[in-house]
This record gives C-alpha cells, sequence and structure tokens, in this order.
C-alpha cells in the first residue's frame, strides 16, 4: 500500500472548489465513508481536493470497464483516505478487482491458457451443442463432489479449451486448488525431455500431475507419441483414478482413437488398452461439442 502523507498544500480557486465539493456530494458512497469516519464538514472544505480524488476514484471504479481498461491517472490503484487526531491523509491501495484475479491465478501451479480467461464466468457460457452437458457435470461435481471425469472432445474451435478452463477457474475462484491445467504437447514433451536430464524432477513433475486436486489435460492426444508419452499418461492417470482426483480432458479424438494410436505395435497395444480401461472406467461419457469451430 503506498502511502500519500500529504495534506492540502494549496488554496483552490473558490470556482473549483465549489465545482469539486458537487463532485464530492454527488457522490454517496463518499459522503457516507467521510461520515463514517467522522471527519468534520470545515476539514472536508479545507481539503477538498483530497476529498474530490477520493469520490472521482470512486466514480470510476463504479463504471469499471475491467482492469485491462483502467484509465485511472493511478491505474489498478484506489484511493483511500484516512482521519485521525485531526489530519487527513490520502493511500494508495491496490485495486480489488486485481487483487481477486491474482488470487484466482495463485491456484493455478500451470495455466496453458490465455490469461485474459480468467475474466471468465462459467454461468454466461452459451448453450451450444454439447455444452449444456458439460455444465450439466460440472454442476454435478461441484454439488455432490462427483469426480468422474470430463471428456470434452471437438474440432478446433469449438471452444472446448475454453469451456474446460471456465470451469476450473470457478474452482479457482471457490479456493478449491491447487489446479494444473496443462497443454499436452507442449507439457509431455518437456517432462520428458527432463526425464533423460534429470529423473528425479522428473518424477517430482509426474508427482504433481498425479496428485493436484484438479487436472486439465488440454489437447489430449496431440502430444507426439512415443512410449515415453504413453506410460507418463498412463501413471498419472492411473494414480489420480485411485486417489478420484477430477480430471477433465479436451480433444479432437475419440478415447477408441487415443487407444488405437498408442497401439503402435503389439508389444505397446497391451498397455494403450490398459490405458483405455482407466480412461473408459473413469470418464462419465465423451461429451461432443460439435465439429464447426464458433470460436476464432
Amino acid at each position: 500500500m503506498e502511502r500519500l502523507n500529504r495534506k492540502s498544500i494549496y488554496k483552490v480557486d473558490e470556482t473549483i472548489h465549489d465545482k469539486m465539493k458537487s463532485i464530492y456530494l454527488g457522490c454517496p458512497q463518499a459522503i457516507r465513508y467521510c461520515k463514517s469516519l467522522g471527519i468534520p464538514e470545515e476539514v472536508i472544505d479545507k481539503n477538498i481536493d483530497i476529498i474530490y480524488d477520493f469520490a472521482m476514484d470512486i466514480n470510476h471504479c463504479n463504471k469499471c470497464p475491467g482492469i485491462d481498461n483502467c484509465v485511472k491517472e493511478n491505474p489498478l490503484l484506489c484511493t483511500r483516505i484516512t482521519y485521525e487526531d485531526g489530519f487527513l491523509e490520502r493511500q494508495l491501495t491496490p485495486c480489488k478487482r486485481l487483487l481477486e484475479k491474482m488470487k484466482v491465478r495463485n491456484q493455478f501451479i500451470v495455466m496453458d491458457f490465455d490469461e485474459d480467461w480468467l475474466n471468465s464466468d462459467f454461468t454466461k457460457l452459451d448453450k451450444l451443442k454439447g455444452r449444456e452437458k458439460a455444465i450439466k457435470q460440472y454442476l454435478q461435481f461441484c454439488k455432490s463432489g462427483d469426480s468422474k471425469w470430463m471428456y470434452l472432445i471437438g474440432e478446433q474451435n469449438t471452444g472446448r479449451s475454453y469451456v474446460a478452463a471456465n470451469f476450473v477457474i470457478d474452482i479457482a475462484k471457490k479456493e478449491k486448488g491447487p489446479i494444473a491445467f496443462i497443454n499436452c504437447p507442449l507439457r509431455l514433451r518437456q517432462i520428458n525431455q527432463t526425464n533423460y536430464k534429470n529423473p528425479e524432477l522428473y518424477q517430482k513433475i509426474v508427482d504433481q500431475y498425479s496428485t493436484v486436486p484438479v487436472l486439465v489435460l488440454d489437447d489430449f492426444g496431440n502430444e507426439t507419441i512415443n512410449d515415453n508419452a504413453r506410460d507418463t499418461i498412463y501413471e498419472i492417470l492411473n494414480r489420480r483414478a485411485g486417489s478420484r482426483l477430477f480430471t477433465i480432458f479436451t480433444s479432437n479424438l475419440t478415447i477408441e482413437e487415443i487407444v488405437n494410436q498408442y497401439s503402435t505395435n503389439k508389444s505397446t497395444s497391451v498397455r494403450a488398452k490398459q490405458l483405455g480401461r482407466i480412461l473408459e472406467n473413469n470418464i462419465k461419457e465423451e461429451i461432443n461439442l460439435g465439429e464447426v469451430g464458433v470460436y476464432k
């Protein structure tokens, strides 16, 4: 919190004073707050520039265009006033909305989606094909703790990642994390490269994804197909299934196609089928979000 230890140091022109006073008198929140602090009228008049700044700040925040579009003189900071022992002081404190966004962001140990999505609200999702089913399953999870996994299938630009992000953002707002939202092609490549260089770090990352309360495997099935990727996914999902931890998948492939993809030969098909059984036993249903792209 930035503190501005400054009393009004210049005399305000009478006309300007009256305009500032009218802004203050037109802001009920500022009036109530000043009254709650017990600020006498003569102190308000003497420090009208500070009171004016306070009222204008409230007016700006009441019409907040969003933290990314803040147009205040001190963006993402809010003016507060204190009154003690006859002294009026002005302070700058962080924007409440910014603090809320940071609070949500801190629930994610990995967040492979656009930070602008943190402002999303799943209740405002449209009810296009499949989304209603997804919302229904998510609400069941919220209501009863149903840990059945969610599998969102759809072509690119059908909003599958956005829908999944909306659900886990809501979980983050409720402080039910930690949460990992991982892009499978990116993260599986990284952690399997780590396996060669630093096996201990590799296992630490796998442990983290295996035990985090909420995990999203985004773009599942589009990772580089090899035995290492399959075995990493198998370990993570097998452990999550045993602990009944909520998991969301987004993919353009069905579960059957995932299994076929990892069945590169007879020796690998056994493990691929085991992976398929874990998916089939824990996923409630494949929720199809459609084939026609609706999001750019």
